[in-house]
């Protein structure tokens, strides 16, 4: 072949090469334009969450608290621990402003990342069912119930399962743990740190989020005896039920175990710790992801079952479900959540009214003394729920 020749050829290949790469490139241009286009169009669509099943009107409100008896291990030296407590309740049925799902000044401080505001729904775009500070039920005291939010996460995130709960007549007063989660206290912005929200440390954020729990117990039955305020004399605070979520169940089964005035504990798939290994004492319904029970889970469990009453503990698992199906964010848009395995393939309203049923039944047996034929066994109503004899 002579030398011009060759020159053609390798012109012509450098020709075909320089085509293959434009094609290349102009598809991963076009992909990552149709990926971005895609996440902002979802990101920026209105979700309202599921509504209430109960028969009343739900109320929230916000309360700052200072525990003046604790130093905060995670804040600056010297600094009592104070925690935002959001409480929602059955109302009176009121034309009242309808609560934001993140009060504005929630979503002012604490705005999304450039990057949030593209793969997640913006709080704005929420709709809830609580109406601002809605004059509480009348009638007979109302049973309360402490919940604590999974690590990262806050009160919000689980508003489609507490106003199903406020909406058949309870009280939940549910805790947003400082430092270990970003929070707006007073006007001031406190921001999550590194050492309290670090899951790999769970012996150390236990012990503090339990004192939490028992002091918002203490709040809470102040509120009730107090002379006056929306929920004096309004509560039934001798005896009341702890939820939560991941390592806020976890904690929850502790508190229960130590404070007399907890008649049952429930935690959504969260592994236990330390004392709670030792026995809750106390009804318990543990209701899991679809893998809830792999690793150690099922050693904890029966620790944690050693003495709680006979026919008194539930482990319960859900097809289709992983971590975060436990929360709002299976019902709204969050890009990473199905890639990384933090929510399964069941829908995610689906899950969620799993999830209410069950609490339901447990507390209307332990707190409302109703029968729950839903913790007999396995329910066509739910057939997705399995029941585990451990």
């Amino acid at each position: 072949m002579s030398v011009r020749r060759r020159e053609r050829r390798r012109v012509q290949l450098l020709r075909v090469a320089a085509a293959v790469v434009a094609v290349l490139f102009a598809v991963c241009f076009l992909t990552v334009v149709a990926g971005v286009a895609y996440l902002g169009v979802r990101s920026h669509q209105a979700v309202t969450l599921p509504a209430p099943t109960g028969p009343y009107p739900v109320g929230r409100t916000i309360y700052d608290w200072t525990d003046a008896s604790r130093l905060d291990p995670f804040g600056p030296p010297g600094t009592q621990r104070e925690l935002s407590v959001w409480i929602w309740y059955p109302a009176v049925a009121t034309a009242g402003t309808m609560a934001p799902y993140l009060p504005s000044t929630w979503e002012r401080d604490l705005p999304l990342s450039p990057l949030g505001s593209l793969v997640e729904t913006a709080p704005s775009l929420i709709r809830a069912h609580s109406v601002e500070d809605a004059p509480v039920l009348g009638g007979p005291p109302l049973p309360v119930l402490i919940f604590e939010p999974g690590l990262g996460l806050a009160a919000y995130n689980y508003t489609s399962i507490i106003e199903d709960l406020a909406s058949h007549g309870y009280v939940v007063a549910a805790i947003n743990p400082t430092y270990s989660t970003a929070v707006v206290l007073g006007g001031r912005v406190i921001p999550s740190t590194e050492q309290a929200d670090d899951d790999a440390n769970p012996a150390r954020l236990q012990p503090v989020w339990v004192a939490d729990i028992e002091f918002v117990a203490a709040r809470i039955r102040a509120l009730d005896g107090a002379g006056s305020g929306p929920f004096a004399r309004r509560l039934a605070t001798t005896r009341m039920g702890f939820l939560g979520h991941s390592l806020g169940g976890a904690a929850v089964a502790a508190a229960c175990r130590v404070d007399r005035h907890c008649v049952g504990a429930v935690d959504m798939d969260g592994y236990l710790w330390d004392q709670t290994m030792r026995g809750i004492g106390r009804p318990f319904l543990f209701i899991g992801s679809q893998d809830g029970l792999e690793g150690p889970m099922k050693a904890q469990l029966r620790g944690a079952l050693s003495d709680v009453p006979q026919g008194e503990g539930y482990v319960l698992t859900v097809k289709g479900t992983e971590h975060f199906n436990f929360s709002d964010r299976a019902l709204y848009f969050f890009a990473p959540l199905r890639p990384l395995g933090l929510t399964g393939p069941i829908d995610g309203a689906r899950g969620i009214a799993i999830t209410r049923a069950y609490l339901l039944a447990f507390f209307g047996r332990y707190l409302g003394g109703r029968s729950a034929s839903l913790l007999a066994g396995p329910s066509p109503a739910y057939p997705e729920v399995s029941f585990h004899d451990l």
